[in-house]
């Protein structure tokens, strides 16, 4: 037992020196962490890059493309506005080759729609809404100008077109900044036919946007799901409401229908009444 003894302390000496002589493995590094750009959610082609659609996500060092946006170098804000030029799934890198920012080449024609002009519009800090307009956004084109009924020369506003898309908007906001830029000039999406009713519309007086909801209401909700339409904004259309200047203010005079001659007008099948002041 003794000799048992005097062996197991040996072998137990021996493997202690072993251990002591051993070189230690060097200490590993901490791994950095690379965030890369990517898509939220699918974005198709020719819709704007909006921030929910952007995320950052850990991506492997040495599978880092050099065209990947890393969060080092890149600012999200910078971003939103810019159109997509090809089709970018959720999960996938977003690169600058698949996105056009506003002033680069190709951005209005890979942003409109087949079919569509894209108009340049006057605006001001009160026509563009304090600068709350931004590339996406849906507005209904109201105008306000003089209208002569008779011999009374009467003001009135009227909608002109709705749902009309903002392709592009001059204007940027900064809140490190003591004097933001509104823009001047609003780039619009609309048919031929509207893109010449607009050309008309600003000799004839003062334009002014309405900013849409981006929600829809239970009726058009209801409605796309029964036909299983997609889920899209309609296209722009004529206005159908106006407003007089009488219906704003109560010293304005209104025109009294007792002091008016009505003349029935026929034109084929159709007929209409046209009033006139009675002198």
């Amino acid at each position: 037992m003794a000799g048992t003894g005097l062996v197991a302390r040996s072998w137990l000496a021996d493997q202690r020196a072993q251990m002591a002589t051993a070189p230690q493995a060097a200490p590993q590094a901490p791994v950095k962490k690379i965030y890369v750009l990517v898509a939220d959610s699918d974005m198709p082609t020719g819709s704007f890059v909006k921030e929910e659609n952007l995320t950052w996500q850990v991506w492997p060092d040495e599978k880092l493309h050099p065209s990947y946006l890393t969060k080092e170098k890149t600012e999200v804000k910078d971003l939103v506005g810019a159109v997509v030029r090809r089709a970018i799934a959720a999960g996938e890198p977003v690169t600058n080759s698949r996105i056009l920012k506003p002033g680069d080449r190709g951005f209005l024609a890979a942003v409109l729609r087949p079919g569509y002009r894209a108009v340049a519009v006057r605006v001001d800090a009160t026509s563009s809404i304090s600068g709350l307009v931004f590339p996406g956004d849906r507005v209904d084109i109201l105008l306000t100008h003089s209208v002569k009924n008779g011999e009374i020369q009467r003001r009135a506003s009227e909608t002109v077109l709705t749902n009309v898309r903002i392709l592009a908007i001059d204007q940027k906001t900064n809140d490190t900044d003591e004097s933001p830029k509104v823009g001047k000039n609003a780039t619009l999406e609309v048919t031929p036919k509207q893109a010449e009713m607009l050309a008309v519309l600003s000799e004839l007086g003062k334009l002014s946007f309405a900013l849409r909801s981006l929600a829809k209401d239970e009726a058009e909700l209801e409605r796309i799901a029964k036909s299983g339409e997609p889920l899209q904004e309609p296209d722009p259309e004529r206005g159908k409401t106006h407003t007089w200047d009488s219906e704003v203010s109560r010293l304005i005079w209104r025109p009294s229908r007792a002091n008016q001659d009505v003349v029935q007008v026929s034109r084929g099948n159709q007929t209409e009444e046209v009033r006139f002041n009675k002198k």
